[in-house]
């Protein structure tokens, strides 16, 4: 039976942090980087709920997501994965009802053919420090989704759903090496690969 790996796609397939960031600066005359992204928001801007969530409504809204830049080693590298693997996307894009064909268009845009499946996943795993429901957003998390659709492998730059997914018995790449994601000792089930070469080396042992 052919294996199936689950790739993410926000600071994954796409360099997503940075874009983000660059619209706040452009928008809201904020001066952040990179290294002061975080997923909590309200946290990254330092406001209240309300305001974060005025401008996540205005971020969606303009949908930035679809001038995204991508990682382009990653799609020499799924090319090649993809004769031997099933690839899917388990993404945890929010507001799906917005961002829902942007997100296809992005991935058919540059990622062609390579992906066999696509689906969403609720933001946070059961280890994260806030719940959060949005609507028309699938309610599963990436460990549940992950095991509902047959995953082996997942790719994911996020720990708490690498963490979480390798506690279901699946085996977890923690990509990239961003400031959210330096974790001093990674579990069992949990390898860290900073890089696309990195990742194609990880399955080149494994074949």
């Amino acid at each position: 039976m052919t294996k199936v790996i689950a790739v993410d796609v926000d600071d994954v397939l796409a360099a997503s942090a940075e874009a983000w960031v660059q619209y706040s600066n452009q928008r809201w005359g904020t001066n952040l980087t990179v290294e002061n992204y975080h997923e909590d928001w309200a946290k990254m801007w330092s406001v209240d709920r309300l305001t974060e969530s005025q401008r996540a409504q205005e971020i969606y809204a303009a949908r930035v997501t679809r001038d995204f830049p991508h990682y382009p080693d990653a799609k020499t590298v799924l090319e090649k994965l993809s004769r031997n693997y099933k690839l899917v996307i388990v993404t945890s894009r929010v507001q799906i009802a917005l961002m829902k064909q942007d997100t296809l268009d992005w991935l058919e845009k540059y990622f062609k053919g390579l992906f066999e499946e696509v689906h969403y996943s609720g933001i946070y795993d059961p280890i994260a420090e806030r719940p959060l429901k949005a609507e028309g957003m699938h309610k599963a998390t990436k460990a549940q989704l992950c095991q509902e659709i047959g995953a082996d492998y997942l790719i994911d730059d996020q720990p708490k759903h690498c963490l979480a997914v390798a506690e279901a018995g699946i085996e977890t790449i923690l990509f990239g090496d961003y400031p959210w994601n330096k974790l001093k000792h990674l579990p069992k089930g949990v390898t860290r690969c900073e890089s696309w070469l990195a990742v194609s080396e990880y399955f080149n042992v494994r074949s």
